[in-house]
């Protein structure tokens, strides 16, 4: 049952977890009133989370049918990848070069926080989504660090179409230990003003996460 407060806010987060780990299925179709009475809530919340939910393509609306969870293919991955990339190599960069401010190192903490929150779901590989969490918290940080309003909105909807296939291909190839090295990487070229070098460490992350997605989808 939901509380009867952020009704939107608390019907957009139940849906976004049930699409990512599984309970919302691609194939199936859904309606506003069946979330409505499951959730004790009218349609409205309800319709104001499937269209934002629609506006981060996870899930698609039929005409007078309802709405069902928008499969990411394979272009899905590529194209995002190819995205985050150049985007994550400037913001990087810029990063790289302001360790010597306030914000960079406030936004280097940050970073260091993320990999130690990591480290402690090593312990436990099953934590796929705090893992997954810590690393899309990782990579926001060099795109929050900016400011740049259309970098930070892009993220966002990239991130979300993401992190379904990103916990997926953690349970499938229980990489935890990889991409923590990975980022310590990147963490330990940007901290160190290395802009070149963090931007072929997020390269090679980035390469090596595009192939796992991707083989998981054709598996």
């Amino acid at each position: 049952m939901i509380k009867k407060i952020s009704y939107k806010d608390q019907v957009y987060e139940h849906m976004k977890r049930a699409i990512m780990d599984g309970t919302l299925k691609v194939g199936e179709i859904y309606s506003e009133q069946m979330m409505a009475d499951e959730l004790e809530v009218s349609r409205t919340p309800v319709r104001e989370a499937v269209l934002q939910l629609k506006n981060e393509k996870l899930i698609e609306i039929y005409n007078n049918r309802g709405f069902g969870v928008r499969p990411v293919s394979v272009e899905d991955i590529r194209q995002i990848i190819q995205a985050r990339t150049a985007i994550e190599s400037y913001t990087l960069a810029l990063l790289a070069e302001s360790i010597g401010t306030e914000e960079g190192r406030s936004a280097l903490d940050r970073m260091e926080s993320c990999l130690k929150v990591k480290m402690g779901t090593l312990r436990e590989d099953k934590e796929h989504i705090n893992f997954m969490q810590a690393d899309m918290e990782f990579h926001a940080i060099s795109i929050i660090f900016t400011q740049n309003e259309y970098f930070i909105s892009m993220y966002h909807n990239m991130r979300a179409q993401l992190e379904r296939v990103t916990v997926s291909s953690l349970e499938n190839h229980g990489r935890h230990a990889d991409a923590l090295r990975e980022h310590e990487a990147i963490f330990k070229a940007v901290s160190q003003g290395r802009a070149r070098e963090a931007g072929d460490a997020l390269k090679k992350h980035m390469l090596v996460t595009e192939d796992l997605l991707i083989g998981h989808r054709l598996t």
